[in-house]
């Protein structure tokens, strides 16, 4: 149980009795790492142009109604500034958000032809999928 503690909220709609801003989706993160040789103009250009077209063109994103794609890279840039502010870096040079409807429409969407057609075999060109692994939080 959640004790809670005394706070005075600026806000009425987070107050305590109020119910969480529920969204009506399920939200899937995917943490990737670029492949070794790839540099980072290459990567950042590769998936934000080529590897999204792939994936909003792809038939399933429309049929299993993907709500929301968005792509996230993390430049050397935005690392060195999150290192000399003294945080933690995540490693990882990018991630993926798919919002989906259910399990069932991300399912449906991930084990499409064009999927394993597509989008797995573009990732063979900037992500180090093979070694590195795809790390995946969902919410």
């Amino acid at each position: 149980m959640h004790n809670k503690v005394d706070h005075r909220f600026t806000y009425e709609e987070l107050e305590w009795n109020h119910k969480e801003n529920y969204q009506p989706c399920i939200k899937l993160s995917f943490f990737f790492k670029k492949l070794p040789n790839v540099d980072d103009d290459h990567f950042q250009m590769h998936y934000n142009h080529v590897h999204s077209d792939l994936t909003i063109a792809s038939k399933g994103f429309n049929v299993y109604k993907v709500q929301r794609y968005v792509q996230l890279y993390q430049s050397p840039e935005m690392k060195e500034k999150i290192r000399s502010l003294g945080m933690e870096l995540l490693d990882f040079d990018a991630v993926s958000t798919l919002w989906v409807k259910d399990w069932d429409s991300w399912e449906r969407f991930s084990t499409s032809p064009e999927y394993a057609a597509a989008l797995m075999p573009d990732a063979d060109h900037f992500m180090d999928y093979k070694q590195s692994g795809i790390k995946v939080m969902a919410g």
